[in-house]
């Protein structure tokens, strides 16, 4: 009998609706009255269950000498019943997996550590073939990186990818043949790099061991370029 509840609670019934029910299947049929006595559920509460039950289509009614009968489906129909609402599901699970997928905005976030971490986050940045913005380029990068950074402005400048960057005014940097510059003094500047391309937004963090933080989303990545947009406009070429 606990298993019986358990599987009955599982397909959505309550503790009283599954009393009731059962009890309607001993007897096969009989009024609200009766079903409260065996029961021992009050007679107001057993109509309302029983009326929950007939909306979840699992109790019928019917008029017997002028007094409403209740009968519970066999227990074969009962299966029926849940199957029939099983493959209405299974029909419509094409439409509701294209509204998740309509819906539903991928968001990832990768730590990478140390100058190897660095460079995987270089080398992406550079297959992306994608313009970018950045803020707060810093010769940290050049000066870690060294000759693999030299590598990536030339495959940059071969794929012709534009680089609008607003940069600390007075820092020394490698420029990229289609880079559009702006300057800002130190102190409206965070220590941190960012760089945004695409979908994709890149924190570089220049204390040692070195990181860069990488977040694949759509939303933030908009919300990082329209940070980068009010800079421009007040920083100065």
């Amino acid at each position: 009998m606990v298993k019986i509840n358990e599987v009955l609670q599982d397909l959505g019934l309550e503790e009283r609706e599954i009393k009731v029910y059962l009890a309607l299947l001993r007897n096969n049929t009989r009024p609200a009255l009766q079903l409260s006595k065996e029961t021992r559920i009050d007679r107001t509460t057993t109509y309302d269950i029983l009326e929950r039950l007939i909306d979840k289509g699992i109790v019928s009614s019917i008029i017997k000498n002028n007094t409403k009968h209740f009968t519970a489906l066999t227990p074969k129909n009962f299966l029926l019943h849940f199957k029939e609402k099983y493959s209405a599901l299974e029909s419509i699970l094409p439409e509701l997996n294209r509204i998740t997928t309509e819906t539903k905005e991928p968001l990832t976030c990768e730590l990478f550590q140390g100058k190897e971490g660095l460079k995987t986050v270089a080398k992406d940045i550079v297959a992306a073939k994608k313009d970018y913005k950045a803020i707060n380029i810093r010769k940290e990068y050049e000066d870690i990186l060294g000759y693999f950074n030299e590598q990536g402005i030339i495959k940059l400048e071969q794929f012709k990818v534009k680089e609008s960057a607003i940069v600390e005014r007075g820092a020394k940097f490698k420029k990229v043949k289609e880079g559009t510059y702006r300057y800002l003094d130190k102190k409206l500047l965070s220590p941190v790099t960012t760089l945004i391309y695409g979908n994709t937004v890149v924190f570089f963090l220049w204390t040692e061991p070195y990181f860069a933080i990488r977040i694949d989303n759509k939303t933030f990545a908009k919300s990082q370029e329209k940070y980068f947009e009010l800079l421009w406009e007040i920083a100065k070429e």
